[in-house]
């Protein structure tokens, strides 16, 4: 019996750590999406609370004057995800996922590489928001 307790505990605790590799995968997905300018992309990844909120973003960023969005985009390119830990919010099947978005290839000149820190919110396989 106790053998039996011991395998299930262990099969357990690597479903959970696979939900959270899998947690971390599906954040870095969208920000690739989002820094690789494939809005379309990034908003199928979002569950359909946030991506409304996501979608009014983009349509915001699409009205903006082509030299200017021309000009984020470059610089958007200029970037790339890093994920980092992830914790699991009370057993449920909602991760929070910390982020960097840095240099993809720093100057000589930079000294802190790092653009944006900050944490996604993952519930099932979908991007739920953005911050804590």
């Amino acid at each position: 019996m106790k053998k039996i307790l011991a395998i299930l505990a262990v099969s357990l605790l690597a479903g959970c750590a696979d939900k959270g590799k899998q947690a971390a995968e599906n954040a870095h997905n969208f920000l690739d999406a989002f820094l690789a300018n494939d809005y379309d992309k990034a908003a199928q990844m979002c569950t359909d609370d946030f991506r409304n909120e996501f979608n009014v973003v983009v349509k915001d960023f699409r009205e903006l004057d082509d030299n200017m969005k021309e000009l984020l985009v470059n610089e958007c390119m200029q970037y790339k995800a890093q994920t980092g830990t992830v914790q699991r919010v009370n057993g449920s099947d909602t991760f929070k996922v910390e982020y960097k978005i840095v240099k993809a290839e720093p100057d000589s000149m930079t000294v802190e590489t790092t653009y944006i820190d900050g944490m996604l919110t993952i519930v099932g396989e979908k991007v739920a928001g953005l911050g804590e």
